[in-house]
């Protein structure tokens, strides 16, 4: 008699009706006992004791029923009083948009419409109007809504523990300003997040000419100052790069998830996936990176590579595209096959290409990143026929100037004249106002 006989022989001498997972469980051999008290020693007993397993089960289905049964209490009776004299365009079951921005880390700003019923805001959608959302939200938009109904929120005006009004908060205030004003601020500091605000940085720099020996320090957890001493080593000046992926047929990303976090990353998700749709030129995608991200996982060409071996692979990829000065590291480090390849669809698409540096990439491969781009740009160069001051952007291989007073738009960014030049780069668009790309006083 065979084991398979014996397990048909078991089965039909059995009342009622029998479920296993496996042949191995129905079998009930010792190999398979075995197996159980191996991988899971603390529940052998209740796997092979039928009636344990089943009064487990039972328990545990209890615990799920007592659990669903605790959510369904019903709160507290409050009294609901309509309004005598409703405001303006307020209609119960009508809702009110608001146009408001979020900031985002960096100090950016993100433009958003909250949805609010007789004054409770209760969702959040993008703006179409406004250039960093165009209208899409990320999670964390769409969660801070929460934060207006959280529990744990602070109710009133608290100092030392204690609960105080905001009448008390100008008082005290004032109280220690005095002290210092004639210390001339000796012994005040200020500590703000990184401020892109031009209001709030004009008040901050009023409140230090008051206060010439006070300080204002701004600190965030994760900091862009490789990002500002990449830009000032490629253009003398303190900038913020402003991609146009919409222009771009051919874009190489340096550890940089631009897709899935990052400063306007939402703007920059519409502009690439509008070249990704069918019947459109489809541009390509380039991503070295140390770990899979949004923005990996759509790349057409993907490098797997240590976070340490981004600058190597910078530098050769800067070298390959003729920036001078750049040294390649030794052959037998990188993948010299992926970087030639690479070169040369920048260079067949020049004009119309671009490359990206993570954030958390150092200051040299910020600034490689940016000579590249210089390099690969249309050469020919570009001059606005508006009147005004022209200011000269130094670049690697071509001298470039535009007007620095041209319309409204354009007087806080700088683009190629499409008109003068071969092709529009991709990424020369920057701004120019220091003050709106990092804090005035940093």
């Amino acid at each position: 008699m065979t084991d398979l006989d014996a397990v048909r022989a078991r089965l039909a001498a059995a009342r009622g009706a029998q479920y296993w997972r496996t042949l191995e469980e129905v079998a009930d051999s010792e190999a398979f006992a075995e197996l159980v008290a191996r991988e899971m020693p603390a529940a052998t007993a209740l796997w092979l004791d039928p009636m344990q397993r089943r009064s487990f089960l039972k328990l545990m289905a209890a615990a799920f029923a007592l659990g669903g049964i605790g959510g369904c209490t019903q709160g507290p009776s409050e009294p609901i009083v309509p309004y005598v004299h409703a405001p303006e365009g307020m209609v119960p079951g009508r809702p009110v948009y608001f146009a408001t921005a979020m900031p985002t880390p960096g100090g950016l700003g993100l433009g958003l419409l909250v949805e609010s019923h007789l004054g409770r805001p209760i969702k959040v959608e993008g703006n179409t109007r406004h250039p960093a959302s165009l209208g899409a939200t990320d999670a964390q938009a769409q969660a801070s809504v929460l934060t207006l109904y959280d529990p744990d929120r602070l109710q009133a005006v608290t100092f030392g523990g204690a609960i105080r009004t905001w009448a008390d908060f100008p008082a005290a205030c004032r109280a220690a300003l005095a002290v210092q004003r004639g210390r001339r601020g000796a012994g005040l500091r200020i500590l703000t997040e990184t401020v892109t605000s031009p209001t709030l940085g004009a008040q901050l720099r009023a409140v230090l000419e008051q206060y010439p020996e006070a300080r204002w320090h701004q600190w965030e957890p994760t900091s862009t100052d490789a990002v500002r001493a990449g830009a000032l080593a490629a253009f003398g000046e303190d900038v913020r790069p402003l991609y146009r992926f919409a222009d771009a047929d051919v874009v190489v990303a340096l550890d940089a998830d631009f897709l899935g976090c990052g400063p306007s990353h939402l703007a920059h998700v519409r502009e690439f996936a509008a070249r990704r749709r069918p019947g459109s030129a489809m541009n390509r995608l380039y991503v070295a990176e140390s770990a899979l991200t949004p923005t990996g996982a759509k790349a057409d060409h993907r490098l797997p590579l240590r976070a340490a071996d981004v600058a190597g692979l910078a530098r050769a990829l800067a070298a390959a595209a003729g920036v001078p000065g750049a040294t390649p590291p030794p052959r037998d480090q990188l993948p010299r096959k992926w970087i030639e390849a690479v070169a040369r669809d920048l260079a067949r698409h020049r004009g119309r290409s671009l490359v990206i540096a993570g954030e958390t990439q150092p200051a040299d491969v910020q600034a490689l990143a940016h000579l590249i781009n210089a390099g690969t740009a249309a050469c020919r160069p570009c001059a606005s026929r508006t009147t005004g001051a022209r200011r000269s952007l130094r670049r690697s291989r071509c001298d470039r100037r535009t007007s620095s007073r041209r319309s409204a738009r354009s007087s806080t960014t700088w683009r190629p004249s499409a008109s003068r030049c071969c092709s529009s780069s991709a990424a020369t668009r920057r701004s120019t106002r220091p003050s709106t790309s990092r804090s005035p006083t940093r």
